[in-house]
Formats: structure tokens, C-alpha cells, sequence
């Protein structure tokens, strides 16, 4: 145990093998940690719960919560060729893609099949930036031989997302530059405790909301006067659980959960699905994301042919007996205890005695009242209303659950579609 190093800052101690690796917000968070229950994302430590995920999620839906993203990959692409570089690996005409604008896409590889999916934002003609998991290896690879750098900045940024319908007052409370409203998918820069902060109008919650780019060296002072401004507006911490469930509710998918990258690349979830999972963007709802008339892309040919075969999966939701997934237990504290956790891993689906597919992200939704997940099925029984029965394991016992298709997202929900 002597060579391990608790590290409470932002860089290693020389010559330790590090366990904990704090975010630019670890000075904050750690104190507020009151279950003292951690989470690693890729490269980092971050809150699980700081006092009741259920809490928390209802601050996210019904007034505004701050949480931690900066584990998040964040790639800067820049040079002169960085545009033909983009456009050749994202589905979409990043031709079109303004200064200040937000593309969410996902993109393929050859066989079609997704690496990766993420944002992708042009800061000006010849730089890009990518927010998504970890992915630099596939990104240096296809640079190979362009007048372009790829540059990791992961590090150099947290992300604090702040989430919720009363966000924007905040945002405006806290800003001391003018801050008009962002439409969605963009971005602008603000001034918050005299520092720099980039303000992309986005979030993983479904509701109205934005990330906040934080320089490291900064996180603590920009953490401080966003609670500070957002308590009149009750705001809360929200951890990493909160914001699965809430990502989940909003029908938004995460790669090694919910399918399994085609690149080269490790993920940053701490469970990795099985390479049968891998999934191309019209398995994912995603085909609207491909522009088939751009000129040739990494995939195109591929896609061209999934498209025309037609015999892709089809992403549902799934409402699921969730008294049966728990053994005929009753509700504790209003919701059955060992089902609020994500399950991570996928879960068979049955139409009769066929398998036909299936689930993943699967948890008790407390905003709903219900046990939901994404279903990945057959055509054929895609409908919704569609009955099904999921292959559950209880304990080390296989069990059926009754399931029913449901449309997504789970919820009504006030912020726009993806950009």
C-alpha cells in the first residue's frame, strides 16, 4: 500500500500509482460528498450520490442542479486541413457547421458500425473540438498524413453542467458579462468570478441546459459562484447517479452501456458490452444523423447498403414489471431499492419463445414511477405495445419479466431535439 497516493488535486504524485483522481471540482465535491460513494469515469474519480440520488434527480427536473462532467474526452482538431478531416469522419455536412455551432453526431467505421458518438463544435475555420469517450487513438489515426493536429485537452477543462428548468436564471444571476440566451446547440463565453467560461446550450438530462467549460485552474471559483448564485433557485449537487437516470429517462444512450464502440479505442465506462453489441446509427435511432448526400465518407458505403436492406434493430423504450424483476418485493421507500441502479449489462429480450433482441440501461425510474430501459429489437416487434418478456437474473437465477414497448423518450421533456 505504500506506493499508492490519494491525490486531491488535478495531477499525480511522481512516482505513484495513483487511486484517486480527482476533477477540477474535487475540492468542492469531496466535501459534499456525504455517502462518501465515488464513481470512476475513464481517467477519473467522481460523486455518486451526494445525499439522495432521488433528490437529485428531482432538482434536475423541477429546478436546477450542477453536476460534474469533466471526465468527459475533449479533443481539439485544428489546422488547415482539420475541416476535410471532420468531413470525412462524421455523417454530417460539417461544411455547414458555423463558428459557435454544436453538431451532435455519431460517427462509423467502415463497416458502418458506430466508434463513437458526441458533440462537435467549430470554435473557427480551422478548429474543431469533440466532446465524447475517450476515442484519440481513432481521431490521430485517420489525421495520419493531413496538415492537422489532434491535441487531448480532457485535463485542461472541467465541464459543470448545469441542468433544469430554473438553469437559465442562474446562468443569468451568475454571469457578470451579458448573457443573452443561447439557441440550442450553441455556444458563447461569459465572465464568471472574473474568469473566462465557455457556455455550451447543452446537457445529457433532456432538460433546458447548459455545460459550462471551465479552465482546471479555475473549477473551484466558477463551482462556487454558480451555487452561490443558484440557491434562491434551490439548486443541489447532482451526482453521477442522478444523471444516469436522468440521461436514461430522456431516451440518451451511452457507448459500453448501450452498444459497444468499433474503434480502437478503451471507453471511459467501467463496463464494456460484448462486441456482438457493436451498432450502427440506424440500430441507434440515429440514422436521421447521416447525410447521404454529402460527398464520400468513412462508413458511407456501408450505411448506403444497411439503409437499402432495412434489417437494422430498432431502439425502443420498455416498460417493465418491475415487481416481478424484484421477486414479488414490495416498494421500499416508494421504489424497489435494488432496481434504482442503471444495469449496465444487456439483458435477452423474448417475443414468445424467440429471442428478439435486447436491453440495456435498465432502472426504476423515479420521476415516472416505473421500471424503464431501452429495448434493441427486430423490426417485427418493434411496436409499441408490442408484449415481450426480458431473460432477468435474480439473484443467479434466470427468470422471465414481462415487458411492453413504449415510445421515447420517457418523458416530455422542454429541451430541443439533439443539434
Amino acid at each position: 500500500m505504500n506506493d499508492i497516493k490519494f491525490t486531491s488535486g488535478l495531477s499525480a504524485v511522481a512516482g505513484a500509482r495513483v487511486a484517486f483522481r480527482g476533477t477540477p471540482f474535487v475540492e468542492r465535491t469531496a466535501p459534499l460528498n456525504q455517502n462518501a460513494l465515488w464513481m470512476r469515469w475513464d481517467r477519473n474519480m467522481v460523486v455518486d450520490a451526494y445525499s439522495d440520488m432521488v433528490e437529485e434527480l428531482a432538482a434536475i427536473r423541477t429546478r436546477v442542479a450542477m453536476g460534474d462532467m469533466s471526465p468527459l474526452s475533449k479533443y481539439v482538431i485544428a489546422g488547415p486541413d482539420a475541416e476535410m478531416l471532420m468531413d470525412k469522419l462524421i455523417p454530417r455536412d460539417i461544411t455547414k457547421l458555423k463558428i459557435g455551432q454544436i453538431y451532435y453526431a455519431p460517427w462509423c467505421d467502415e463497416n458502418g458500425h458506430v466508434v463513437g458518438d458526441g458533440l462537435v463544435f467549430r470554435m473557427d475555420e480551422t478548429t474543431f473540438r469533440v466532446s465524447a469517450d475517450p476515442g484519440f487513438t481513432w481521431w490521430k489515426q485517420h489525421a495520419s498524413g493531413l496538415d492537422v493536429q489532434v491535441t487531448d485537452i480532457t485535463d485542461t477543462y472541467g465541464i459543470l453542467t448545469l441542468q433544469g428548468p430554473r438553469s437559465r436564471e442562474v446562468l443569468q444571476a451568475v454571469a457578470q458579462s451579458p448573457f443573452e440566451e443561447l439557441p440550442f446547440s450553441r455556444l458563447a463565453m461569459v465572465t464568471i468570478a472574473g474568469r473566462q467560461v465557455e457556455i455550451l446550450r447543452q446537457g445529457f438530462t433532456g432538460e433546458h441546459g447548459y455545460e459550462l467549460w471551465v479552465k482546471a485552474e479555475d473549477g473551484v471559483a466558477v463551482w462556487d459562484a454558480v451555487q452561490e448564485a443558484g440557491k434562491p433557485y434551490g439548486i443541489l449537487p447532482a451526482g453521477a447517479w442522478a444523471l444516469d437516470i436522468a440521461r436514461l429517462e430522456a431516451g440518451l444512450l451511452i457507448v459500453g452501456y448501450d452498444y459497444t464502440s468499433a474503434g480502437p479505442d478503451d471507453g471511459g465506462a467501467g463496463i464494456q458490452a460484448a462486441g456482438k453489441y457493436r451498432a450502427s446509427p440506424f440500430d441507434l435511432g440515429l440514422g436521421r444523423l447521416i447525410d447521404f448526400r454529402k460527398s464520400d465518407f468513412v462508413g458511407k458505403a456501408a450505411l448506403e447498403r444497411m439503409q437499402g436492406a432495412g434489417d437494422h434493430r430498432q431502439l425502443v423504450g420498455l416498460d417493465i414489471e418491475w415487481s416481478q424483476a424484484a421477486g414479488g418485493a414490495g416498494l421500499e421507500g416508494g421504489a424497489p431499492g435494488n432496481l434504482r441502479r442503471v444495469q449496465w449489462y444487456p439483458v435477452p429480450v423474448f417475443h414468445g419463445a424467440a429471442e428478439v433482441g435486447h436491453a440495456s440501461s435498465v432502472a426504476w425510474s423515479p420521476t415516472t414511477g416505473k421500471m424503464i430501459g431501452f429495448g434493441h429489437l427486430r423490426g417485427d416487434v418493434a411496436a409499441v405495445g408490442t408484449q415481450l418478456t426480458l431473460r432477468w437474473n435474480k439473484d443467479g437465477t434466470t427468470i422471465d419479466v414481462n415487458a411492453r414497448v413504449v415510445a421515447l423518450p420517457f418523458l416530455s421533456l422542454k429541451r430541443a431535439v439533439n443539434g
